[in-house]
């Protein structure tokens, strides 16, 4: 078993290897711990709500975490199938609960599973909850688990409502759209079916294994959806195709045009950003992580809204729109939260709006984004996983002496507000961090041609291999 000491909540959540780390007693021991957190606050009253996605075993780790809660005499609902992450942050919301708790790895690798937790107001724990949560983990279990205040729900009536009323369905139903959707075998898969679209969807089975790649929408993982969309635009030459591939739990998102053209999860946002203050013409302020493209501060610059930028994860995110009127908030990894719904990532929600956008503007995303390329500029983006357990030695190392020059350019600035981020003249950049739920050291760039970013990437991947001091 884990020690106490060795369980620990990342970016968003505690994640580890399922039979190694992630058993049902250290899931009994994290749901104790939040239970304890949530009496010593008083607000235990209104009921927790537990969810899962498709992994491997989720529903049997989701009712372990359930039963400790009624354990210790707290109205648990658990829901009656697997759901998308969003959809159990809203149902939290909507039922004024006072948390929830999420079983899903996201993005990782099958054998893991991870533990999320969801407060009150509908979206990820803020960093000092997770915090008190991980002060009050024992190694003891004492909560006598039962299912005496369990109680069985369905969630996705309270999420079809409002999305319904953010989105304008009946510009979806134009005939001139063909939808189609890529869920991963994730617990996004149905969702757009069932909210009355006439869409076609692949990897919508269930497969704890996920087709033998990772849930997450990145090029490698997409060669079945970028073939089947070139295959599918072929026989629509004259509407407007596009593909959105949701992630394993359904909170993030990237695209695939007709063309067979990936949108990277920058591209998105910055699409976005568009539809929601040109077509929609909504008002409020915008929020990035660190590690997204410059494109956004060009075009937050033209629309006249105050640009902010957080550490990377999305409860960095949430929490200013918990506080400011910000019309959109998102991170690098596909997560965007927008006004009206929740501080939270949906994958689904976003695209939507991606749907809207096509309907509206009668273009395709490509050509939308090369639109909005060629008044602001040309930027490109690549990034590069790399296994190591002594990703926190690197960048520690590289905060200590950061190169002057680095791949034949000069560093004109610094910034170390997560990881370590070298700028160059030309507003290209590359960005050094330790990941906070795997042992990687993740390299992001964005270079304003793609031999650049293919360039600093290949020095950034070298630096990074060499072993640290």
């Amino acid at each position: 078993m884990m020690k106490k000491t060795d369980i620990r909540f990342g970016t968003d959540g505690w994640r580890a290897e399922m039979g190694k780390d992630f058993t049902f007693q250290n899931v009994q021991l994290v749901t104790q711990a939040l239970v304890d957190y949530l009496l010593q606050q008083g607000n235990t009253q209104a009921g927790i709500a537990v969810g899962y996605d498709n992994r491997f075993l989720s529903e049997d780790f989701a009712r372990v975490a359930a039963e400790v809660c009624s354990g210790a005499g707290i109205k648990t609902y658990l829901t009656s199938h697997s759901v998308p992450s969003p959809v159990l942050s809203l149902a939290v919301k909507k039922m004024n609960l006072c948390s929830g708790i999420m079983i899903t790895a996201s993005h990782n690798p099958p054998a893991w599973n991870g533990f999320k937790i969801k407060e009150a107001f509908g979206g990820s724990a803020l960093p000092e909850t997770t915090r008190a949560v991980e002060a009050k983990l024992s190694d003891e279990l004492v909560i006598q688990p039962d299912d005496r205040k369990l109680e069985i729900f369905d969630p996705n009536p309270l999420y079809f409502e409002q999305i319904k009323s953010l989105v304008d369905f009946e510009l979806l139903r134009s005939p001139d759209l063909k939808l189609l959707v890529d869920a991963m075998h994730g617990s996004g898969a149905g969702y757009f079916k069932a909210l009355g679209l006439p869409v076609t969807e692949i990897r919508g089975n269930r497969d704890p294994l996920f087709g033998g790649v990772n849930p997450e929408p990145v090029p490698v993982n997409l060669e079945e959806s970028l073939s089947y969309v070139k295959e599918t635009a072929l026989k629509y030459t004259s509407e407007l195709t596009g593909c959105i591939v949701l992630d394993g739990d359904a909170d993030r998102l990237a695209a695939i045009d007709s063309s067979g053209r990936f949108i990277n999860t920058h591209n998105v946002f910055c699409l976005l950003l568009y539809h929601l203050v040109v077509h929609r013409k909504m008002t409020g302020n915008v929020v990035k992580t660190f590690n997204l493209t410059r494109l956004i501060d060009k075009m937050c610059a033209k629309y006249d809204r105050q640009l902010h930028v957080t550490p990377i994860g999305f409860k960095h995110v949430a929490d200013l729109m918990l506080k400011e009127d910000i019309l959109l908030g998102g991170e690098e990894s596909g997560g965007m939260g927008i006004k009206g719904f929740i501080p939270e990532r949906d994958g689904i929600l976003a695209g939507l709006m991606l749907w809207e956008l096509m309907a509206y503007s009668k273009k395709t995303l490509a050509q939308i984004l090369d639109d909005l390329m060629d008044e602001h500029g040309y930027f490109y983006y690549e990034r590069a996983d790399l296994h190591t357990t002594r990703g926190r030695e690197l960048v520690d190392n590289l905060k200590k002496s950061p190169p002057e020059i680095f791949a034949g350019r000069k560093v004109s600035q610094v910034e170390t507000l997560d990881g370590l981020k070298l700028n160059f003249e030309n507003e290209s950049w590359i960005l050094f961090r330790a990941s906070g739920t795997e042992p990687l050291v993740r390299v992001y760039v964005e270079g304003r041609t793609p031999n650049e970013v293919r360039l600093l990437l290949a020095e950034g991947e070298k630096l990074a291999s060499v072993p640290a001091l």
